[in-house]
């Protein structure tokens, strides 16, 4: 076959396809998965591949992981019937990198009409597509602001067929949208072209021009309405203004009543220009408290006239107000005309008065509130005695005070039990207490039980025990079960007496509604308090018609200043005689009566009333909630005191500080019902606060994460140094993180209160509820104290950490100085140079094998190298004497033993060391100096050394000998075993020895 040249048009086309901006593909059409032939440069710069990477691949792995795409289903249609097709496609360039493909494909055929092959062209359509989703958003979004605003918007197109109608327009019409849409304006409603309305609607679709209908009346309402011509139709907004032109007659009564509020308020007002700061208006209580006179003030601004103690104080609250736009409660010294200064509280805000923009600020002076906080600074400790006072007040308590086990038996009870059930402690301990419960009583018993141990809130509950005796006694039991706590803890109280009395009291009111006399009761302010029906029977009255009235409504004019007499003296508390008098019914017939006046006490002695031939009950019930109260106070107290005193116990043990804090978290979580609470530990000299403790917290984890001080709500807290209490954090102004942690959490109310520990902050406690919290006295107070405690187990941890370090630098400054010292000692005997280190290496082999302990350990070190210190009180002229001593000369010399011991003895960190340098020339035979010791009567460790050091001597140079050998000097040692050294000793040391 003869081979023929491509055609010029072939040559010409692939020219063209090479040449071309829109990528192009040939696939093979006879081939499975339709395999890729060709594709062009501009194709490879599309898809940042190289042709060698694409040919012999299916289109589809442009696509990458996103298979789901409606387009791909377009293709496929198109590929089984044969015809071209358009599309965009989602595709992935070779770095990941998306783009739209505008795909159009389509099939060729050769001469005999089967297909052979697809060519595709591909277009970079992204930002084609973008625009289009953009302008999708775009168009949702303004649907989505047309519903949601509180105007109407109703749109037509150009012969008034309503086109749109937001949810504003439909409530305004009281129509549904899905009824208007679609309806001509004119015909579907009653509105008329020639209406005020219909004839604005009309002039600014023919002009073009905006139309403003302002006051208009329809649909009930007072509205303003603005028609926007379009070019397909015409757009109007209505707002509805009725509630605004109320607002606006509110408006200028709420001027008035401010400008009464100004004049008369109890709180110093200024109110200042804002541009200049120039003051415009004073209140009289300004005034008054300032010494100033309007002349004085007006025209002036504060810096001008010195009010601030500290003027950048006053300029920071400039730019809070500038940043945030309300300063709230900022504390600054004020300056007075007499130049004395006061403590004030300042709030400002803007507000515009006359057209004019100004600053309202309000000055309240708190001079003595910061001295009642001092004063409770100083009562801090006076409340830590008190709670110490009342820990023994419980010890010696005459109620009955326990802790149950879980198997209900008695743990511990107090003495008390032996007066109140006639049983010792010691009978009691370990019995079960339903052993004691009355029978009848068992049952209710076990379900308190159970409520309070599963940890369900309790007040306190009564039930009757059986005396040793056999008598029945009444108790009144508060308990507790505390988490991770095995025992509940229980105070009981006999109240045997006061049921009695509490039968005595329904005997008494039985009595006073049975009998004839006339029985009343009268308040202080001489009004009728009760009315017994004997009174209705004396009197005429019904207890409705006299309670109320004044005690001389039935007593006649002539004996009122008696009566009142009589009154005065029972409230002084005189209890006067029976007397007679006069008393006027409701017919008006005179009765003479004998009354007995006698006044009514509460359980302080306090008169609260009068009573007329009654018994006052009053009184009774008033000691009833009085106790009541005492119960719970006695409750919350010992929960408080039980958790004080598991954290003074951590904080005494020297635990681990996480583990205190951890129990601060739970007891401020337990005592002040909040939800979560957290630590966090102030690095001052990084400036940072670390979150080291959490509780409560389940979805964050806020563990060693650390924020700046001063940023944040608890880097506020520690750079003030005073607490901070949000009660609404969902929008308050946090960081995002925190604003994370309130979200999942569901957290609402926050407050912080920072750890101070001599004047200086050492973290923060942060305690926070899910719900907003009443702040009272008694709750701060509480949060105060534990957080006093976190802060003393801080700095405790701090101080011990502290002290740990400086033992440890101190130890090892005395071991280096005793090197030193042995090292000198070294260095004047040259014969013994480097002795002392290496019998106190091999000392300290040797006491480790003999079974000393570490601490023991560095003694014998310390012994070892101060072993002849004493040889400091020796002269040169013999310790350095190159030939024999002589015998003054070596008596002399044996006193290095004693110099060492009057050396170091003064020393007490030394005495332990003390064995060694004293006992070490000490003979096992009791031969040796300089105490003559014997066998065991010689230290362990001076016995072990004494081996060392003659074995060190016998294997060093001397001027007056060569060294030993090894075998020489063990036999020597051997030979010394039971006379000069301890044999259990030299069998040690033999060992040792052999193992070397």
């Amino acid at each position: 076959m003869e081979d023929h040249p491509p055609s010029p048009d072939l040559h010409l086309l692939s020219q063209a396809f090479t040449a071309s901006v829109t990528g192009v593909i040939i696939t093979d059409a006879q081939q499975p998965d339709l395999p890729i032939i060709f594709v062009n440069p501009a194709f490879e710069r599309l898809s940042g591949y190289l042709a060698a990477e694409i040919i012999g691949r299916n289109c589809r792995f442009l696509q990458g992981q996103d298979r789901d795409q409606e387009a791909r289903q377009e293709i496929l249609d198109a590929l089984s019937e044969g015809h071209s097709v358009t599309t965009v496609l989602r595709n992935y360039r070779k770095d990941g990198s998306l783009f739209y493909n505008e795909l159009t494909l389509s099939p060729i055929h050769d001469a005999s009409g089967t297909l052979t092959h697809y060519l595709g062209f591909q277009n970079d359509v992204t930002a084609r597509e973008q625009a289009r989703q953009q302008e999708s958003r775009s168009r949702r979004q303004l649907t989505s602001i047309l519903e949601r605003i509180t105007d109407g918007f109703v749109s037509f197109d150009q012969h008034w067929n309503i086109t749109y109608v937001n949810a504003a327009a439909a409530a305004m019409t009281a129509r549904p949208s899905s009824e208007t849409l679609g309806q001509n304006l004119f015909t579907f409603s009653p509105l008329s072209t020639h209406s005020p309305l219909g004839l604005a609607l009309q002039k600014a679709q023919e002009s073009g021009i905006v139309q403003h209908l302002l006051n208009h009346s329809g649909m009930g309402k007072q509205t303003n309405i603005t028609i926007y011509p379009g070019e397909n139709g015409v757009s109007m907004f209505i707002r509805d203004v009725t509630e605004s032109r109320e607002a606006q007659r509110e408006q200028q009564a709420s001027e008035e009543r401010f400008a009464k509020v100004f004049e008369a308020a109890p709180v110093a007002i200024i109110v200042s220009q804002l541009s200049t700061g120039h003051c415009i208006d004073v209140n009289p209580e300004f005034l008054r408290q300032s010494g100033y006179t309007r002349e004085e003030v007006i025209g002036r601004d504060s810096l001008d006239l010195n009010f601030w103690v500290v003027p950048l104080e006053a300029e920071d609250l400039r730019r809070i107000l500038r940043e945030e736009g309300k300063v709230l409660d900022r504390e600054l010294q004020f300056r007075l005309k007499s130049g004395a200064v006061a403590d004030t509280t300042v709030s400002a805000i803007p507000m515009t008065m006359g057209g004019e923009a100004c600053i309202v600020t309000l000055l309240r002076d708190v001079t003595v509130e910061k001295q009642a906080q001092r004063f409770l600074a100083d009562s801090e400790e006076r409340y830590r005695n008190i709670a110490t006072q009342l820990q023994r007040t419980l010890d010696l308590s005459l109620d009955l005070i326990n802790s149950i086990d879980a198997e209900g038996r008695f743990v511990t009870i107090s003495a008390a039990c032996q007066q109140i059930l006639g049983y010792t402690p010691e009978e009691l301990i370990g019995r079960t207490y339903l052993d004691f419960v009355h029978p009848d009583d068992r049952a209710i018993t076990v379900r308190e039980d159970a409520h309070i141990t599963a940890g369900q809130a309790t007040t306190t509950f009564q039930n009757r025990y059986l005396h040793k005796n056999g008598s029945v006694v009444w108790l009144e039991w508060a308990a507790v079960s505390l988490p991770d706590d095995s025992l509940m803890y229980c105070v009981a109280r006999n109240i045997t007496e006061r049921r009695v009395a509490e039968e005595d009291q329904a005997f008494l009111a039985a009595i006073v509604q049975a009998s004839h006399n006339a029985i009343i009761g009268v308040s202080l302010d001489n009004t009728i308090r009760s009315w017994n029906p004997g009174a209705e029977e004396l009197y005429g009255y019904t207890a409705e018609e006299a309670i109320g009235q004044p005690v001389t409504f039935i007593v006649p004019a002539d004996f009122h200043a008696l009566e009142l007499e009589s009154m005065e003296r029972a409230r002084q508390g005189f209890r006067d005689p029976p007397f007679e008098g006069n008393r006027v019914t409701k017919s008006g017939q005179q009765l003479q009566v004998r009354v007995t006046i006698s006044p009514i006490l509460d359980a302080a002695g306090q008169v609260i009333g009068v009573s007329k031939i009654a018994r006052d009950i009053t009184a009774l019930r008033t000691a009833e909630q009085e106790i009541q109260v005492l119960n719970e106070d006695l409750q919350r107290q010992l929960r408080s005191i039980t958790g004080l005193r598991k954290i003074d116990h951590s904080i005494a043990a020297s635990a681990d500080l996480d583990v205190t804090l951890g129990l601060v978290l739970d007891s401020i979580r337990q005592q002040l019902g909040m939800d979560a609470a957290t630590v966090l530990l102030f690095d001052p000299h990084r400036k940072t606060l670390t979150y080291t403790v959490t509780r409560g917290l389940y979805t964050a984890r806020l563990e060693n994460s650390a924020t700046k001080l001063g940023v944040g709500l608890a880097g506020s807290a520690a750079l003030i140094q005073q607490p901070i209490s949000l009660p609404d954090l969902i929008h308050a102004s946090v960081l995002p993180a925190w604003r994370d942690v309130v979200k999942k959490e569901g957290l609402t109310a926050y407050h912080a209160v920072p750890l101070l520990s001599k004047g200086q902050v050492v973290g923060v406690i942060e305690v926070l509820h899910h719900q907003p919290w009443p702040l009272s006295l008694e709750w701060l107070s509480t949060l105060e104290t534990l957080a006093d405690q976190a802060a003393i187990a801080i700095d405790h941890a701090r101080l011990v950490t502290e002290l740990e370090r400086s033992n440890v630098e101190l130890r090892s400054a005395y071991d280096e100085t005793i090197e030193g010292w042995a090292r000198a000692l070294d260095l004047r005997d040259h014969e013994t140079e480097g002795h002392s280190r290496r019998v106190t290496e091999m000392t300290h082999e040797l006491c480790q094998a003999l079974g000393f302990t570490s601490d023991q350990l560095m003694q014998v070190r310390r012994g070892a190298l101060l072993h002849d210190i004493g040889k400091m009180g020796i002269p040169d002229a013999v310790l350095l004497k190159p030939g024999k001593l002589t015998e003054d000369e070596w008596v002399l010399m044996k006193k290095h033993p004693e110099y060492a011991a009057e050396l170091l003895t003064p020393i007490e960190f030394l005495h332990p060391a003390l064995e060694i340098p004293q006992n070490h020339h000490e003979k096992w035979d009791g031969s040796g100096y300089p105490q003559g010791l014997k066998g065991e009567a010689i230290p362990l460790s001076a016995r072990a050394f004494a081996v060392v050091d003659v074995y060190d001597a016998l294997m060093s140079d001397r001027p007056y000998r060569k060294a030993w050998t090894r075998e020489k000097t063990m036999d020597h040692i051997q030979s010394g075993s039971g006379l000069h050294f301890d044999p259990e000793v030299v069998d040690a040391f033999l060992q040792m020895i052999g193992q070397h």
